[in-house]
This record gives C-alpha cells, sequence and structure tokens, in this order.
C-alpha cells in the first residue's frame, strides 16, 4: 500500500505529466513507456475488454483493485467482474480506439500509466476517454491497483 502511496505522490507531482500548452512536447513521446511490462499490462487488460476475455482481465487486476468510472467506485477484481465488466466488454466491442497518448512511467514496485484515446461510436460520435492506472509489482508481477476512468465529448 506505501508503495502504491508513493507512486500516486510522484504522478501527481511529475509537472511534466500534467503539462498544458498548445505546442506538442517535440522532446517527449506521447506514446512513451508503452513497451515496459507496465504498459503491457495495461494494454493486453484494454485488449481483453475488447475481446471480451474476462479471465485475462480480471487476471490483470490485482484482487484489493479499485475501480472508478461513470460516478461509481468498484473495490475489487470480483466486484467489477460481477458488476460492470462483460457490460464494459460489450461497449468496448462497439467502438472504433485510436489511442493517442500513453504515458508509462516505473517507480521501482509501482508504475503510473495515463492515457488518452479518441473513440468513435457505431453510430459516428466521437469522444475522448482518459484512464489512469496505478500497478503494483507483487511476487515478480505486474497488476492493476487502481483505475480511474472518465471521458470529454
Amino acid at each position: 500500500m506505501r508503495n502504491l502511496l508513493v507512486a500516486f505522490i510522484l504522478a501527481a507531482a511529475s509537472p511534466s505529466l500534467f503539462a498544458h500548452g498548445n505546442k506538442p512536447d517535440e522532446h517527449q513521446s506521447k506514446l512513451s513507456g508503452s513497451e515496459t511490462v507496465p504498459g503491457q499490462v495495461v494494454l493486453a487488460f484494454h485488449k481483453a475488454l475488447r475481446e471480451q476475455n474476462e479471465v485475462t482481465a480480471k487476471s490483470l487486476l490485482s484482487d484489493n483493485v479499485i475501480i472508478v468510472e461513470g460516478g461509481g467506485i468498484e473495490r475489487s477484481a470480483q466486484e467489477y467482474a460481477s458488476h460492470h465488466m462483460l457490460s464494459d466488454m460489450k461497449f468496448v466491442g462497439t467502438l472504433s480506439s485510436e489511442l493517442r497518448e500513453h504515458k508509462v512511467t516505473e517507480y521501482g514496485d509501482s508504475a503510473t500509466s495515463l492515457s488518452v484515446s479518441k473513440n468513435t461510436t457505431e453510430s459516428g460520435k466521437t469522444y475522448r476517454s482518459y484512464e489512469t492506472a496505478i500497478l503494483t509489482k507483487r511476487n515478480g508481477k505486474w497488476k492493476i491497483a487502481h483505475l480511474h476512468w472518465s471521458t470529454a465529448k
């Protein structure tokens, strides 16, 4: 838990993560860290949701994961699997999604993943989705410990 708190504080304190401006940052790729093991875990989780693979999706979450979305909160992988996972899988399967930004930063046994995607519905409406994930490494294995999803038109 302490590593999770440290990772969150470091992510919040990092000005480069939340820099705003009209010019793209030429010194830093908008897709940095996707190739890291924590980055690959997040991408594998997204793939499992798209492919409606509940077993794989759940295996990438820590047992006590906290998932915040749509004004609600789920406090375990089991709670998420029994409440929203299947509806999330069905919904994600109807979207055309393009990863616009993905930044993964490791802090020892913790990592943060921040991403922005452009999504298009079957009816042609587009919106942006934002995801913050905190991952922890236990017994040599990275798992998602916290997810926060939000959207904007």
